[in-house]
């Protein structure tokens, strides 16, 4: 009975410790909210620059940030939970978040916005609830040569003039050219990556690698910035690399040439979350305020344009500014993304899509390596289900 008697007290000793008067202006200590963040160079500077507006709109809440490098993001959180310590929010890659979900550090969002794009809110969906907030994010788009090509307007367009080389061939850059041409992961509640329209898509790609019409190299932005391709597919943040070399180049949506069928999947994506060890009833509003400036397009847009990346609030792309160029383009495809829940198991089904294409690159047949495919995703899905 002593015992508990004792933390009780020390409870409430912590508890009011946090109410105490402030020495330096007499009132009361302001609420501390820390934020873990994995910006780094002109983007964190801006960061820190948007949260000491909000201490002079908030006097009541003091913002610390923390940068802690993405390769050591979850180790530390992990680490700093278990000892009933770390941040209020976190701010960090859908990956990295996703991680931390699955390790219990994250609670359900306190401060639910419904202004982001909808495609980009249910990335951070895990189990059929919010665990956090879509704030930057990029898109693929077609990017041509000016100086080589016309604005294309269609697929065979594409293929006759010039050629188009990737990176590399997966679902994250060509998501929009495959759905758009009816490629699809189930069909009747079955999944389906052996589909004809799968077949028909790959055959295509093969097809185009056979007439020289495509090439997978690493340094595809290169080939395309040097004039050796005309075509390339990248994300919409390696405009500004373009920009810079000064080379003549255009971009657009990959459903523009297919009649605006296509919906794409988010590239690499940051989001808000908060802490299911820190988020507590005391400092709830406190955590909610700091998210709701953070999710201000304003902000959003300060880092944005000091880094690479693009917010996912519709509001931000609303001024006249916004209604052409790159970032017109951005919302076009915002607008229009495939809503794959963050935990969803597609997105293990599209590593599967990835690796038969790569396989079919490489020498597969197209049947064969959908087929392997298949026989995996069934058995991925069997599995899934029975947990």
């Amino acid at each position: 009975m002593y015992k508990w008697l004792t933390f009780l007290i020390l409870i409430s000793l912590l508890l009011s410790g946090c109410q105490k008067a402030n020495p330096i202006n007499g009132g009361e200590a302001p609420a501390v909210i820390t934020v873990w963040h994995t910006l780094g160079g002109a983007e964190s500077e801006a960061l820190q620059l948007e949260l000491q507006s909000l201490r002079k709109t908030k006097p009541e809440i003091l913002v610390k940030t923390v940068y802690v490098p993405e390769q050591n993001f979850v180790t530390r959180a992990y680490q700093a939970e278990a000892g009933g310590e770390g941040p209020e929010i976190f701010l960090a890659p859908r990956e990295i978040l996703l991680q931390l979900y699955a390790q219990g550090a994250l609670a359900p969002v306190v401060q639910l916005t419904s202004e982001a794009f909808p495609g980009t809110v249910q990335k951070f969906r895990f189990s059929g609830k919010q665990y956090a907030q879509p704030w930057l994010t990029d898109v693929p788009l077609l990017y041509f040569r000016k100086d080589n090509v016309q604005i294309p307007t269609d697929l065979t367009g594409l293929a006759i003039k010039g050629k188009l080389v990737l990176p590399n061939l997966n679902t994250s850059l060509l998501s929009s050219w495959w759905n758009g041409q009816g490629g699809q992961l189930f069909k009747g509640g079955k999944v389906t990556l052996d589909d004809p329209a799968n077949l028909n898509f790959l055959e295509q790609l093969m097809s185009w690698r056979d007439t020289k019409t495509l090439e997978i190299n690493s340094n595809a932005l290169g080939q395309f910035a040097s004039g050796q391709a005309s075509y390339t597919i990248a994300w919409a943040s390696q405009a500004a690399v373009l920009t810079q070399l000064n080379i003549p180049w255009g971009s657009l949506p990959l459903s523009n040439l297919l009649g605006g069928k296509g919906q794409a999947l988010l590239g690499p994506t940051l989001g808000i979350a908060n802490s299911a060890v820190k988020t507590i009833e005391p400092l709830e509003l406190a955590i909610q305020t700091v998210e709701k400036a953070l999710l201000d397009p304003q902000v959003e847009g300060a880092v944005a344009q000091a880094g690479h990346r693009f917010p996912a609030n519709p509001v931000y792309y609303s001024s006249a500014d916004k209604q052409q160029g790159i970032e017109a383009q951005v919302k076009q495809v915002l607008t229009k993304t495939w809503p794959v829940e963050g935990s969803a198991i597609e997105w293990k089904l599209f590593s599967l899509l990835d690796a038969a294409w790569q396989d079919a690159y490489a020498g597969t047949s197209p049947q064969d390596a959908l087929a392997k495919a298949q026989r995996e995703a069934v058995k991925l899905v069997g599995s899934s289900s029975d947990q």
